[in-house]
């Protein structure tokens, strides 16, 4: 499938890829032996993901040509499906599915009330939905920046209020990209946690860490409190694509074409001052030579003046 900026694909690196495969990443204990529905499924990658732990997944699409694409890429797995049908029209009957998951989906549309009431009516009774939204404010206000395929964005206020008139639970996290420093295991890891710790050097403290100005909200929302007890605060590496790495050849390459960039405006500023010379030069020559013109014009004029009345005293005298 081929990425238009639209849908994420798994071919495609960078951050959007930390950001996606989080939040599949993140659903994991919540849907295993669970039936899920993937709301705006896209290519179907996610849809397969959380397919490896959950009892059953549908993935469903506006786009047809996204659903057959994954129909035919995912295949193999005996329980996962594929259907077309929209946020406000989900193609499942009522209470059918335990867990809803749709990522970066409602912004893309101005339907939010009815998407909303659609989850509702497929979620089994204390069903959980785990959803995210772009921030409004650091996503696009802050940054001066539109996104082309986004319809709606919300700020943090416009969704609890729309998830809470929903469900009478909800927690919302944020998630960004954010650098930090990692003690890991040298070779093949058995761990399956990892502490965190932030603070200066004045104290320094065990916790996690709760960072400013989040670039997207992922809200976990249930009529049932006690779904919301388990807490998704994590974080998402991949070993072969490090971001801090890229971020740091991208500047290192930055660097060295500014380095070239400079040496060649010094080059071409040079060049420019010799013009200068040049032109300066030009011009004294210039005016010397118009200077020397007007003299030559002006002793010209002077002779044939002279010759004039010589030769007209001569002319009178014969008379």
């Amino acid at each position: 499938m081929e990425f238009t900026g639209e849908r994420y694909i798994p071919s495609v690196s960078g951050e959007i890829k930390y950001e996606h495969l989080h939040r599949y990443a993140l659903c994991r204990d919540f849907v295993t032996g669970k039936s899920v529905l993937d709301i705006a499924s896209g290519e179907g990658y996610g849809s397969a993901l959380l397919a490896k732990v959950a009892e059953s997944v549908v993935g469903v699409d506006i786009s047809s040509d996204s659903i057959q694409y994954s129909q035919n890429r995912y295949l193999d797995y005996d329980n996962l499906s594929f259907m077309v049908g929209s946020c406000e029209s989900i193609p499942l009957a009522p209470e059918s599915v335990d867990i809803v998951v749709s990522f970066e989906t409602i912004e893309h549309h101005d339907k939010h009330e009815e998407m909303m009431l659609e989850i509702k009516r497929v979620l089994k009774k204390n069903g959980i939905l785990i959803i995210s939204s772009p921030n409004r404010l650091t996503y696009s206000d802050e940054p001066n920046y539109s996104n082309p395929y986004h319809v709606r964005e919300l700020y943090y206020d416009e969704l609890v209020n729309l998830l809470s008139d929903t469900f009478s639970h909800i927690k919302i996290y944020g998630q960004r990209i954010a650098s930090a420093s990692f003690v890991f295991p040298v070779g093949n890891a058995s761990e399956l946690s990892m502490k965190s710790y932030t603070g200066d050097a004045s104290s320094l403290t065990q916790q996690v860490c709760s960072l400013e100005s989040p670039i997207y909200y992922i809200a976990i929302c249930s009529d049932n409190e006690s779904n919301l007890i388990l807490p998704i605060d994590s974080l998402y590496v991949e070993p072969h694509d490090d971001l801090l790495k890229v971020l740091q050849e991208n500047c290192q390459r930055s660097y060295a074409q500014l380095q070239i960039t400079e040496s060649q405006f010094q080059q071409t500023q040079s060049e420019l001052e010799r013009s200068q010379s040049q032109l300066q030069h030009t011009q004294s020559q210039l005016q010397q030579t118009q200077k020397d013109i007007v003299e030559i014009e002006k002793s010209k004029f002077w002779k044939l003046r002279n010759i004039y009345f010589k030769l007209k005293s001569c002319n009178y005298n014969n008379v």
